[in-house]
């Protein structure tokens, strides 16, 4: 009885929320399109000081803070060098010992924080090629595993996530003309070869050398993600322990790595690959396109995205398809960037509707709908002197969702959530 009643919920729930979000999609555009043109000529460089989770850094505050940082750095280095060579080989020295781990292990902490667990983040390659999030006991994840399954995915999940949203940020800035490619080009690169590395080991027996430590507040809390993920999505009762090797899979499970390895070249369909940022289709007009892959906290999904530069006005738009064990499901979702209200005041505005497997769920074809509202606000103060620093900003943000899996949300269940940040434009 309880089921039924359950069902008859979320059916309601589900009509009610596909009338919400047609709405909220509807909104950016009817706004962007009674803005008026203007001439910009800057660069903008957003950072978030707090986000909700008000707890360490969530995995927006990460990404969209070094991608800032990053881009200042790059400018700078060119600029600063008489050989741009010179200014290559640092960023990739950095790229390659540093900032990819760096941002891919707050991925994976980012989760664990999310769920009121403490942990020890160590970007930073160790003998056996390898980074680390550790300082959790063996205890405190299996009874994450059996209490919350989901969570316990995308702890394993949570690092390829963050790449890949780090990927979708650059590609928006490339697709809306935003900056130039040189900035952030090595960054995108290996952001989008480490996630294909990740994947595409899937296909073959790739074994892992690693053993678990002795101290357990020394293991990196997940192992290697791919098959640790597709190891406990089949079979999360089995025996605990962290770290799975490709041959402690089952035929079934070496299939479903097999799956996210062929399906992780989506990511390199996009024209950024080979550096084309956007298309033109007249004066004022420019579109690009694309697709991503990546993992879920009850499977996988693929993207399907555009991205259209009107004038001044910046809107992207996305299809997504998830798919479980065996079921698809759907997405989709709307936004409009750097939107001009007035002299001063500025708006990102994103909506997002998603219908995903019920309890989030492996094998079910059952299904739950829902959506989400995000919203950013930011009001400048203009440097009439001759400086580089035309000006900064301070940046409201606010978002409220329903439950659901939204990439780069920390949390899953119904929740309204506000960040405050800065906006250097230079």
């Amino acid at each position: 009885m309880n089921k039924v009643k359950e069902l008859n919920k979320n059916q309601a729930h589900k009509h009610k929320m596909k009338r919400l979000t047609l709405l909220i999609l509807l909104f950016p555009i009817t706004q962007a399109f009674g803005q008026r043109d203007t001439l910009r000529e800057y660069t903008d460089y957003s950072f978030i000081i707090q986000d909700s989770p008000s707890q360490l850094f969530t995995m927006r505050q990460v990404n969209q803070s070094y991608l800032s940082g990053y881009r200042l750095m790059a400018k700078g280095l060119y600029s600063a060098s008489k050989n741009e060579e010179v200014a290559d080989l640092f960023q990739l020295v950095l790229q390659s010992l540093f900032f990819l781990p760096l941002t891919h292990e707050e991925g994976h902490r980012s989760i664990l924080t999310a769920n009121n667990i403490g942990s020890i983040s160590q970007p930073y390659f160790n003998k056996y090629g390898a980074a680390y999030v550790k300082g959790v006991s063996d205890q405190t994840l299996q009874d994450l595993r059996d209490d919350d399954l989901p969570s316990y995915i995308r702890l394993h999940s949570g690092g390829l996530e963050s790449d890949y949203m780090l990927t979708k940020r650059m590609e928006s800035i490339a697709s809306f003309g935003k900056d130039d490619f040189k900035h952030y080009k090595w960054e995108y690169w290996f952001r989008k070869l480490g996630i294909l590395q990740y994947y595409v080991t899937g296909l073959f027996a790739y074994e892992i050398d690693l053993e678990e430590e002795g101290n357990e507040l020394d293991r990196d809390i997940v192992g290697y993600d791919t098959y640790g993920a597709a190891r406990h999505l089949y079979r999360p009762d089995m025996d605990f322990y962290r770290y799975t090797k490709y041959e402690d899979l089952t035929s079934e499970e070496k299939k479903y790595v097999h799956r996210m390895g062929y399906r992780s070249f989506f990511n390199l369909l996009n024209p950024l690959i080979i550096g084309k940022g956007n298309f033109k289709a007249g004066e004022n007009l420019s579109y690009n396109i694309g697709m991503g892959y990546t993992m879920a906290p009850f499977g996988d999904f693929i993207d399907e995205n555009i991205w259209i530069k009107y004038k001044d006005y910046n809107i992207h738009g996305y299809a997504r398809q998830f798919q479980n064990r065996n079921h698809w499901f759907h997405g989709f979702g709307l936004s409009v960037s750097d939107l001009q209200l007035n002299e001063r005041f500025y708006t990102n505005i994103s909506g997002h509707f998603w219908n995903q497997p019920q309890d989030y769920d492996f094998n079910t074809s059952h299904s739950f709908s829902g959506g989400a509202l995000d919203v950013d606000l930011r009001y400048f103060f203009f440097n009439k002197r001759n400086t580089k620093l035309k000006g900064f900003s301070i940046d409201l943000g606010m978002i409220y969702k329903t439950d659901g899996f939204l990439p780069e949300e920390l949390y899953m269940e119904e929740h309204f959530g506000l960040r405050l940040g800065t906006t250097l434009r230079l």
